[in-house]
């Protein structure tokens, strides 16, 4: 009778204490993109995760699991960059540069990023964008 019992607790307290940004995180890796998707969405709202604004500007910007929508991937990115994603800053530009906006501000982010992060010379590289060294 206690084993059972047992059993049903762990599986509550597990229920309890969800961490979805590491299901999300294991999905992502795992390449289940839509899975991935909705734990970020989860986590944003039940452990308000700081992180999950990349994961989520990433998704929609390349249609990982859904369709590419790089100005929906805008306002996570943006998020992202506000609560110190410095990656963010490079994906923000490709961003504004598939959606044709914002192209003075995009040179800006990829100039800003190359000094932290490669990412933002191989993605300025990929659309022919010379930067500042």
């Amino acid at each position: 009778m206690m084993k059972p019992l047992l059993f049903i607790s762990v599986i509550f307290i597990n229920f309890l204490f969800a961490d979805y940004f590491r299901d999300a995180t294991i999905a992502y890796k795992s390449g289940d993109y839509k899975k991935a998707k909705d734990f970020f969405e989860l986590a944003i709202k039940k452990e308000n995760c700081v992180q999950c604004y990349f994961y989520l500007g990433k998704i929609y910007l390349y249609g990982e699991g859904t369709n590419a929508n790089p100005s929906q991937a805008i306002p996570y990115l943006e998020q992202a960059i506000m609560k110190g994603n410095i990656k963010a800053k490079c994906y923000l530009a490709e961003a504004y540069i598939k959606s044709n906006i914002k192209y003075d501000d995009a040179i800006l982010l990829l100039n800003q990023g190359a000094k932290e992060t490669p990412i933002c010379k191989e993605i300025a590289s990929s659309y022919n964008i010379p930067l500042n060294h």
